[in-house]
């Protein structure tokens, strides 16, 4: 008989009994994050309030269920994952914009991030609050 089971490379696995691995924060921030942004680009253009809301909500949810040693992550998580949600949205909301696809996601990527400075802070601040506030608490072994 052969042993069906799959097994993921170390690291790969997004959670267990104790909660997220720094993976599992990081993709439950971009699924929050990219439900938020695909929302706001089908109904109108560029990321706006429904995808501020998803972002600082699956930031905040990241660092409160992950691992305690994984907290460091869930603090510089958000802003690389509003870069690559901001890239997403420019690119499902320009899909057949004139001019280079480059050009066009590297001028919205700098736009969100200038336009979206205060969500970028709100969410990053939130993780870092919730993250010192859980290892502060955090029984010592």
């Amino acid at each position: 008989m052969q042993d069906h089971h799959l097994h993921l490379p170390a690291g790969a696995h997004v959670a267990d009994r104790r909660g997220l691995t720094a993976v599992g924060a990081a993709t439950i921030g971009l699924g929050i994050g990219f439900v938020g942004a695909v929302i706001d680009v089908e109904t109108g253009r560029g990321l706006r309030t429904t995808f501020a809301i998803c972002f600082v909500l699956g930031s905040a949810l990241a660092a409160l269920l992950a691992h305690r040693e994984d907290l460091k992550a869930t603090i510089v998580m958000p802003p690389l994952i509003y870069c690559v949600l901001a890239l997403i949205g420019a690119a499902i909301g320009h899909y057949g914009a004139p001019g280079g696809f480059l050009k066009q996601n590297a001028l919205e990527l700098v736009s969100s991030l200038i336009q979206g400075a205060p969500v970028l802070y709100a969410a990053t601040g939130l993780a870092l609050v919730i993250a010192l506030v859980r290892f502060r608490t955090a029984r010592q072994p």
